[in-house]
């Protein structure tokens, strides 16, 4: 029977997706709304998490008839029943975003004097969770790959929309059926020339001059997706030294994600910067110290992520891509080797 030239679609998640099994955890946040409450139209059925300024709830929407995620502002957090800036600001970008890799966004308002977002709903996990349950903390390689092209896809969109999105971390990164989804976009900032005002972010993964609260570009951004890489491929952060444990099988003293919450700008000493942000004055421990089997070209592309100095990094995210969409082989690529990709003028490199 002659060949009818068609085949199944390619699968564009993560390997480990398909071997998450695990139960959603209950929250051990206190929240203000208790299952079965009501805000306005929405109905909780379910506690999500609990951040800096808000409250994630799995939430039954009569409008949509259909379980979102509504995220609230926490009522400590209101004045004089306004939402925080960093709230307001999320509102205006995640209504204008519009890709595959980025939350979905279902509409906003006011709810018994709580303002809310509607987001689409998942059942996890972050790329977070899914590190904490594998052996080293790490992913293989193809799938870190992966997980790095899905979420940079979603940051040069955002780019092209003018905003950076400052927070790139494992916990920010939901999976929608093996497909990692960028979420939290209350960091974002549109991109000019200007420094900022706050030093915002998770401090692990922040660029030098966005500690320093220096005007920021795309390059930051990239600095930030290469720590996100960084820590997918070796389960470290950039500046922490390789131990005996990286070789080990795996080892299970490993607490909730240090660093995750948000750091407000304020007078901070040099000592204390020092200590609470060791890229400004130590360089990225190769990653091939934690993670041997590590290609070497991948280790470069890596370290230029995480340079220093902005104008040795790659400028863009496309660039970034680019250079990573070449060590995808065979039936890990996005795309099969023969289709006819063509690399736009925006994916320069520097």
């Amino acid at each position: 029977m002659p060949d009818s030239g068609t085949s199944r679609p390619r699968y564009q998640g993560l390997a480990a997706a398909r071997r998450w099994s695990h139960e959603p955890v209950r929250p051990r946040a206190e929240f203000s709304l208790a299952v079965g409450d009501r805000a306005g139209e929405l109905t909780v059925i379910g506690h999500l998490a609990r951040g800096r300024m808000t409250e994630l709830y799995q939430v039954w929407s009569n409008e949509h008839w259909c379980a979102l995620t509504g995220k609230l502002v926490a009522p400590e957090n209101l004045v004089n029943g306004v939402a925080p800036a960093s709230f307001r600001r999320e509102e205006r970008v995640v209504k204008k975003l519009h890709h595959p890799n980025v939350v979905r966004y279902y509409g906003s308002g006011v709810a018994a004097g709580r303002p809310f977002i509607l987001l689409e709903y998942f059942s996890g996990p972050t790329l977070f969770e899914m590190l904490e349950s594998l052996p080293k903390r790490r992913l293989h390689v193809p799938d870190a790959i992966r997980a790095a092209m899905h979420v940079g896809a979603a940051v040069h969109y955002l780019h092209r929309q003018g905003y950076l999105y400052r927070d790139l971390k494992p916990g920010n990164v939901l999976l929608r059926e093996g497909i990692p989804i960028l979420v939290d976009f209350d960091v974002a900032r549109k991109i000019d020339d200007k420094r900022p005002a706050d030093r915002l972010g998770t401090a692990p993964y922040m660029a030098p001059e966005q500690v320093r609260r220096e005007p920021l570009s795309p390059a930051s951004d990239v600095y930030g997706l290469g720590a996100l890489l960084y820590e997918l491929l070796t389960g470290r952060w950039p500046t922490e030294e390789p131990n005996e444990d990286d070789e080990d099988d795996w080892d299970d003293d490993w607490s909730d994600e240090p660093g995750a919450a948000l750091i407000a700008g304020g007078p901070i000493g040099s000592r204390e910067l020092a200590l609470r942000y060791p890229q400004l004055h130590s360089p990225p421990v190769p990653p091939r110290e934690h993670n041997s089997r590590l290609d070497a070209g991948l280790e470069k592309i890596l370290l230029r992520c995480l340079a220093s100095d902005p104008a040795d990094r790659f400028q863009t995210i496309s660039g970034l891509l680019a250079a990573l969409a070449p060590l995808l082989k065979g039936r890990y690529r996005l795309w099969p080797a023969a289709a006819p990709i063509e690399r736009r003028t925006d994916t320069r490199s520097r």
